[in-house]
């Protein structure tokens, strides 16, 4: 996947992609500010494997230390470490916010938490009907594309059922894509 974002979008389009709590715990991991335990418990298995890397099996082979850290740390790209580095954590225009998980209401845009943007649900989606532009998040997975007030979910849960969502927003109008 990581492959296909950093390949140049289509004629005509533009790619943004932004920063989410897998990401970042990727990243927390590879600069040792997270165990590999504690990754694995946050859905790393299914990243690992797209590298071609079994954790367990590994952990087995070279036991306890230092050695299967680097072998994952030597393995995953550099160009999709730099890729992850780079990514915003949020963008936003007059009309529209783009982040992964949401915004804490009542806090200006510059002055959000990287954590409230990447993990926060209730109190932002407790205050959707009072938000002063359109969200379209992810983080929380719904069945269908989900309008709340003026939050848009579009996290249809791919990871666990192969069906990916995306919105293209073009002047005024909007379209859903998702299978």
């Amino acid at each position: 996947m990581i492959d296909h974002l950093i390949a140049p979008p289509p004629p005509g389009f533009e790619r943004l992609c932004l920063m989410g709590n897998h990401e970042t715990q990727t990243l927390d991991y590879l600069d040792g500010k997270l165990s590999l335990a504690r990754w694995l418990s946050t859905g790393a298995r299914s990243t690992l494997f797209s590298y071609g890397i079994d954790a367990e099996h590994l952990g087995e082979l070279y036991g306890g230390g230092n050695r299967l850290d680097d072998h994952i740390r030597e393995t995953i790209p550099p160009e999709h470490i730099a890729f992850m580095r780079d990514l915003p954590i949020m963008a936003y225009s007059e009309r529209f916010v783009f982040v992964h998980a949401g915004i804490r209401p009542g806090v200006p845009l510059l002055d959000q938490e990287d954590d409230d943007l990447l993990y926060i649900r209730e109190e932002f989606f407790e205050a959707s009907r009072r938000l002063d532009r359109w969200v379209v998040h992810g983080h929380t997975p719904v069945d269908h594309p989900r309008i709340d007030g003026r939050r848009l979910d579009i996290d249809t849960g791919a990871f666990k059922t192969g069906r990916l969502t995306a919105v293209r927003i073009s002047g005024k109008s909007g379209r859903l894509f998702f299978s």
